[in-house]
Parts: C-alpha cells; sequence; structure tokens
C-alpha cells in the first residue's frame, strides 16, 4: 500500500503483520492510505 503526496509522489505505508492489529494502527493505515472506515469494512465482510 502506498499514500499519495500532494506533490503527487508516492510514499509506501508500513503495515505490521501480526495475527492481531490495534485499532488504532488500523485506523492510522486506512487514513494514510486514504481508505474510508466504510469501505475497509465493506471489503473486510466480502473475506
Amino acid at each position: 500500500m502506498s499514500r499519495e503526496n500532494s506533490d503527487g509522489s508516492k510514499t509506501p505505508l508500513t503495515i505490521p503483520n501480526h495475527s492481531k492489529i490495534k485499532g488504532s494502527t488500523l485506523r492510522s493505515i486506512c487514513s494514510q492510505s486514504g481508505i474510508s472506515r466504510d469501505d475497509f469494512l465493506d471489503a473486510y465482510e466480502e473475506v
């Protein structure tokens, strides 16, 4: 995953590879990558 910066460049995101991730960490990852809570939950329900 990466986020797009205001200058058009992209910055890779570091995502922990743990069996459990804190809610605050997950919210931060989604926020930085531009994924809304609803979009995340919709994708999660499909799995």
